[in-house]
């Protein structure tokens, strides 16, 4: 009986803290951008680095000279890239199955016919979910600036200093538009800043950006976004679909009387121009 009491008061206590974690906890978002492009997800401190994936890092190359036993250092990583090798050929194999298996499936069912969106269309799904986006966070998302530096440089020195007024006067616009009509950002005296470079014809740029919010708050958007991205590419295929239709009932007609008529409209026009300049 006290074993099973123990019990269920862990367990209350566990599931009190998870609620007050949902509740209460941040999630963010960190993008930096320096060397390279990265992406970080930290929910209650904890950190999961999103962009670029394992994977995708390079691999640093040991120093040989500092180990004590070169030749054993040496033997271990020929070992794991024979194990890596090993591995990415047994994927590759069971990848080329698992198609097979498919293909042998789909053989014999016929494809359901789906209207393929042109560029407006899509660019149309695009920016009703970026407006949608930003109505469901305006002011849930906090936005703290760690560092925005922007170095202004081009091949002339004119040039420069009028791109530098041109790049710091959008900088400035932003942030306060961002601020009146979105959400307010925190930034200390140094983190932002942009600079003219007139010893160098490159542009450059070193951004640390956080956004934070509510895990409760950041779960509720993103289950309304999923739902928003699948009713607006409904929308959308129907559009396209619409569209299709109407080419097939209503095709283009190519009527060589009424370009001729067209033609010697044109023409006539022109001569009455050439003859009253005249």
């Amino acid at each position: 009986m006290i074993a099973l009491i123990t019990i269920l008061i862990i367990l209350g206590v566990i599931l009190i803290t998870a609620v007050l974690l949902f509740f209460l906890g941040n999630a963010s978002i960190r993008i930096i951008s320096q060397d390279q492009l990265r992406v970080l997800i930290s929910v209650c401190g904890i950190r999961f680095t999103v962009y670029p994936s394992k994977k995708d890092q390079p691999q640093k190359p040991k120093n040989l000279a500092r180990c004590r036993n070169p030749e054993a250092v040496l033997k271990r990583e020929l070992r794991r890239q024979q194990r890596a090798a090993e591995k990415a050929a047994r994927k590759k194999i069971r990848a080329a199955k698992r198609a097979a298996k498919r293909d042998e499936k789909k053989i014999g069912i016929p494809k359901k016919y789906c209207p393929v969106p042109n560029l407006k269309e899509n660019l149309e799904m695009v920016l009703e979910l970026a407006k949608k986006l930003v109505r469901k966070t305006r002011g849930k998302v906090k936005i703290r600036i760690n560092e925005l530096h922007i170095r202004v440089a081009t091949n002339d020195a004119a040039h420069t200093a009028l791109l530098y007024g041109v790049v710091i006067q959008l900088v400035s616009y932003l942030i306060g538009y961002v601020e009146r009509h979105y959400t307010s950002i925190e930034r200390h005296d140094g983190d932002l800043a942009v600079e003219p470079d007139y010893t160098t014809s490159d542009c450059s740029a070193s951004i640390d950006l956080v956004f934070t919010a509510k895990i409760w708050r950041a779960v509720k958007i993103i289950i309304e976004m999923v739902d928003a991205y699948d009713q607006e590419k409904k929308r959308t295929y129907r559009k396209a679909a619409l569209r299709e239709r109407e080419q097939k009932n209503n095709p283009p007609r190519f009527d060589l009387k009424n370009i001729l008529t067209r033609i010697r409209k044109d023409h006539s026009l022109w001569k009455t121009n050439l003859l009253s300049r005249k």
